[in-house]
């Protein structure tokens, strides 16, 4: 009999995480603890937000690319069979904003370029990222189907239909964002699940870093039915839940994921 049930795991991130600190170190014990299958960090977890300033900075954006190099090769410590983020990349003429998955065996594997960005104060992303060539593609993590939808990207619900018509198992919502609009995400979240059929895992940088911006946390791991099956904390940033795909099957051939989309 095939493999129905998987341990998942979201967090939050503590803000600038960087390997070889303390800090990198209680994360990463607090993860292998749980010997997870598939394990999600925030979006660019390593290094400082760089989307905070308004101007795009030569200096900040090679430093994210370092921190990100050098956390990659640190994956191994987290304990987890496959672990999935987004990290800062340069594709031809394009600074990207791209999903990958990491697992021992099979190594790095680029998924997903983020599309939507957001142009506002701590979030200045469109001066940082363009939008890259490969996107919102079904991927094999171990026997799991996965997608991504990065942050923003949530709130189109049409991606989120399109990874349930295509098999997915799990929609990957790696975010940054503050501690005001928690409740308004959490509800993009739910209707990700409900309309996909699909588990959607979100994880989120938190507390304050050197510029004083903060930072709103709060993981979330949510069924097919839209409910909340785990969340994250301050005294509790990484948490855990066994997802079953017989539920995800049961939940796409159910309202309303079988219903038809309009044709124009």
């Amino acid at each position: 009999m095939a493999k129905t049930l998987f341990n998942v795991g979201v967090c939050e991130t503590p803000s600038d995480l960087r390997v070889d600190t303390a800090a990198w170190d209680g994360f990463s014990q607090a993860v292998t603890r749980e010997s997870a299958d598939l394990f999600l960090l925030s979006e660019l977890p390593f290094g400082p937000w760089i989307s905070s300033g308004g101007r795009f900075e030569d200096a900040a954006w090679s430093g994210s690319m370092r921190a990100h190099e050098e956390g990659l090769r640190c994956l191994g410590d987290l304990g987890a069979d496959w672990v999935a983020g987004t990290r800062p990349l340069v594709q031809g003429d394009r600074r990207v904003n791209h999903a990958f998955l990491w697992n021992e065996r099979a190594g790095l594997a680029d998924i997903h370029a983020k599309q939507h960005f957001p142009n506002e104060e701590g979030y200045f992303e469109t001066a940082w990222f363009q939008a890259g060539t490969t996107r919102f593609q079904v991927a094999q993590a171990g026997l799991l189907r996965v997608g991504f939808m990065i942050c923003t990207e949530v709130w189109f619900n049409e991606h989120a239909r399109a990874y349930g018509r295509a098999g997915a198992h799990l929609i990957l919502v790696p975010r940054v964002v503050g501690t005001e609009t928690l409740s308004r995400w959490l509800g993009a979240m739910r209707m990700a699940a409900m309309v996909s059929g699909c588990y959607v895992l979100s994880s989120n940088r938190g507390g304050v870093d050197a510029k004083g911006q903060v930072y709103g946390g709060t993981g979330w791991i949510i069924n097919p039915n839209g409910d909340v099956v785990a969340r994250t904390s301050a005294a509790a940033p990484v948490a855990f839940h066994e997802i079953d795909l017989d539920l995800v099957r049961e939940a796409q051939r159910s309202y309303p994921c079988y219903v038809n989309e309009l044709t124009w």
